[in-house]
């Protein structure tokens, strides 16, 4: 995976080169990748579906994240990023089944990982129940559904913790859902202008 090609960016998002993933988010380039947000409507509450990171993962484990998400290839078109949702969450889907919401540039930058990307935001309203999920063990410990104003709030940090239903990723028991709390730390540390902008977008798809 570390020497996966990636296309490089300027700030502007200008094409300049081609360099490992490895280098990638050594360096901080500018890269691609494809988001996809699930939502869900339940009883007149909105929801928005977090992935909980496998406990594996190198980076960001265990935290809630984007449903499903992947690096497009130097060759690769949003299109073929939508892979990613068969192969974590089980479900066949095509670019057409989503709404897109356009580019957001996402940098994530710590002393040890400097992430810079041009992410090519969607969103897709799930029809049915979280368990029709078939969830990739390697990748995804769970899918958290959180109430869109609760998590509004929490990343605001106007509450300090919340409660969600999580629908595990158990080979003993594929149907089993737990009630867990979660705080702030608990989310992949996207900037506050990620986060408005795809809670922005999901309250107008659910309005």
């Amino acid at each position: 995976m570390e020497t996966e090609q990636l296309a490089i960016f300027s700030a502007t998002m200008e094409r300049i080169g081609v360099r490992t993933r490895a280098e990638v988010h050594s360096k901080g380039y500018w890269h691609e990748t494809f988001q996809c947000w699930f939502l869900q409507e339940q009883a007149g509450r909105r929801y928005i579906l977090f992935q909980q990171r496998a406990p594996q993962k190198k980076d960001f484990p265990n935290q809630l994240d984007i449903t499903a998400a992947g690096h497009l290839l130097a060759n690769e078109t949003p299109q073929d990023g939508v892979r990613e949702i068969h192969e974590e969450l089980g479900l066949e889907l095509s670019l057409t089944d989503l709404v897109p919401a356009g580019i957001v540039p996402d940098p994530i930058l710590l002393p040890h990982f400097q992430d810079r990307e041009f992410c090519h935001l969607f969103f897709y309203v799930l029809p049915g129940p979280v368990t029709n999920l078939v969830l990739q063990r390697e990748e995804v410990a769970g899918i958290a559904y959180i109430e869109l104003n609760a998590c509004e709030c929490l990343l605001h940090r106007e509450i300090s913790e919340l409660s969600a239903q999580v629908y595990l990723t158990d080979a003993h028991d594929p149907q089993k859902i737990i009630t867990r709390r979660f705080q702030r730390q608990d989310f992949c540390p996207h900037s506050d202008q990620y986060y408005d902008t795809v809670l922005s977008f999901a309250r107008q798809l659910l309005s």
